[in-house]
């Protein structure tokens, strides 16, 4: 066994040395990390220009007089993705719900028409499934997007706007105090 005044003394001195380095270390760590933000700042307030290969192209200046824009802005603007539910294969779900109430139905040994009637009752059930999803998304639909405007019949095709006024024109005006009137047509009735 090694004797114990032959270990490793640790000293007071070495350990507040090595405190001070490391907050020396840390300090600068910071103060790299402040200029790079600052720098990070500046250029997201330039309006960096596109270099042009071959020339010059019309529409780009090379000297940001534009307005000042942040690429990332839009971003920001975006909603938060959602939490979606896994798709289900519905379709496969509804044929093996069919297949299985037929091999049940043979099975179990029915007569034919109680086999028809039964299928008929799962037919009706995956139909009466499929009405109730499709309602259910329309009523959704509505309230994310708003009822679409009721569409509403033509107007009459009136032809009186497209010929030259029927009443005397400037030119046919025999007394200055006379003007020439236009009047619209008269409202449709709806």
């Amino acid at each position: 066994m090694a004797d114990p005044s032959e270990t490793t003394q640790v000293s007071r001195a070495s350990s507040e040395t090595e405190d001070r380095e490391l907050l020396a270390a840390v300090r600068a760590l910071a103060a790299q990390v402040g200029e790079l933000q600052s720098e990070v700042r500046a250029l997201r307030t330039q309006s960096p220009s596109l270099p042009a290969d071959d020339g010059d192209r019309p529409g780009w200046e090379d000297s940001p007089t534009g307005a000042l824009r942040d690429g990332g802005a839009w971003v920001r603007s975006l909603d938060a993705p959602i939490h979606r539910r896994p798709s289900v294969p519905w379709l496969l779900l509804e044929l093996l719900f069919l297949v299985a109430v037929a091999v049940l139905a043979a099975v179990a040994g029915l007569d034919t028409p109680v086999i028809v009637a039964s299928m008929l009752v799962a037919w009706l059930v995956v139909a009466a499934a499929e009405w109730a999803a499709a309602r259910a998304a329309r009523q959704q639909h509505v309230l994310v997007y708003g009822r679409p405007a009721p569409v509403r019949a033509a107007a009459p095709e009136d032809r009186s706007w497209l010929e030259p006024p029927s009443e005397r024109t400037a030119l046919d005006v025999a007394d200055a105090r006379e003007t020439a009137v236009t009047r619209l047509p008269p409202p449709a009735a709806d």
